[in-house]
């Protein structure tokens, strides 16, 4: 079968890679749907994390790194937290995912330890808010 073809199940005729029906017998393609959460939450950008309050979700990423040698290690947070606090260098959170206990993310100016040599690197974050819906 060539790239950019799909086969339907029913008539086994080849259908383009978008359709959404089979252009022979009309039988609808099955599509994976979307979980409850992502048919329910929608993203807000360009957060001032300050303004954060308890019990906003957040998506985090990136974070502090460790670079040597041409290794780099990255020791920042990544994926979904509630915060819980706020702190004068970030955020104290508690994760949603595969992190669970309090995690602080650090939001502070970005630095080297002169001790350990990491790099302390703002995370970046993006706020995720409950759509609302008129129903």
């Amino acid at each position: 079968m060539p790239r950019g073809v799909k086969l339907c199940p029913s008539c086994q005729c080849s259908n383009g890679p978008r359709a959404f029906v089979c252009k022979s017998c009309n039988q609808p393609f099955a599509f994976k749907a979307k979980s409850k959460e992502q048919k329910n939450t929608k993203i807000i950008q360009n957060v001032n994390w300050k303004e954060l309050q308890p019990g906003d979700r957040i998506k985090v990423a990136g974070g502090p790194y460790y670079f040597s040698k041409g290794d780099f290690i990255p020791m920042g947070y990544k994926g979904r937290f509630q915060v819980y606090s706020l702190d004068d260098k970030g955020i104290i959170a508690t994760g949603l995912d595969k992190h669970t206990g309090f995690a602080h993310i650090y939001m502070g100016k970005d630095y080297q330890s002169k001790e350990t040599g990491v790099w302390k690197v703002r995370h970046k974050l993006v706020k995720l808010k409950t759509k609302v819906t008129n129903e």
